[in-house]
């Protein structure tokens, strides 16, 4: 009897112990996902901060009328490997990938202007930072008379015409002062393996003529 007690006991310390060691496992194994979690976050938002960084530095060394923003990178796990971590240096080879790729020239294309009917055309140099030779353009219509714009409205969304390495989806576009044109959207491109985008909008401004517009060379 003594014997089949103590075994009893024994099975049951064991089934304790187990019942302990399941427990601790469950309670550490989330916080291991987390902590990967978190350095997998951590990784791609230094890696946002830099590319917006350099967008910055792109846009006011030429002169853009464009603002850029909500930049998103979602790099693997074995990216961030293969980057030992360093979200600079990544976000260093994203800039050469598509620059190299596209022979990225900064000087700005003619762009020829709508003028003279009661439909127009904004048009607007996106090849920097879009890398390559694209413009993101609106259609509007206006009627002007006597030099004012006496009324004016949106037609269909924003576009992009050209090569770029980034391809631009339309969000919304509005007017704003007298005739200046704005168009928000999102560039999205898959560089060096992993998907990049960043919202940008562009401006473009107005002239008028007695009856009819004209836009600023952009």
């Amino acid at each position: 009897m003594m014997n089949v007690q103590h075994q009893n006991k024994s099975v049951l310390g064991a089934a304790a112990a187990m019942a302990a060691a399941i427990m601790a496992f469950s309670c550490t194994t989330p916080a291991i996902a987390d902590s990967g979690a978190a350095d997998y976050e951590e990784f791609n938002t230094a890696v946002e901060s830099s590319l917006q960084r350099r967008l910055d530095e792109i846009a006011s060394q030429n002169n853009l009328n464009a603002e850029f923003s909500d930049i998103q990178i979602k790099a693997t796990r074995a990216t961030i490997d293969e980057y030992h971590g360093d979200a600079d240096a990544y976000a260093a080879a994203i800039m050469k990938a598509y620059e190299e790729d596209t022979g990225l020239n900064t000087t700005q294309a003619t762009i020829p202007r709508r003028r003279g009917a009661a439909t127009y055309t904004s048009s607007v140099f996106a090849g920097v930072p879009a890398g390559g030779a694209c413009w993101v353009k609106q259609d509007f219509r206006a009627t002007v008379t006597n030099y004012k714009v006496t009324s004016k409205s949106m037609l269909g969304s924003s576009y992009q015409t050209g090569i770029c390495v980034f391809k631009w989806t339309p969000n919304y576009s509005w007017f704003e002062g007298n005739l200046n044109v704005l168009s928000k959207g999102t560039f999205h491109a898959v560089i060096k393996g992993g998907p990049v985008s960043f919202s940008s909008t562009f401006e473009a401004f107005f002239h008028t003529n007695k009856s009819s517009l004209y836009q600023e060379f952009q």
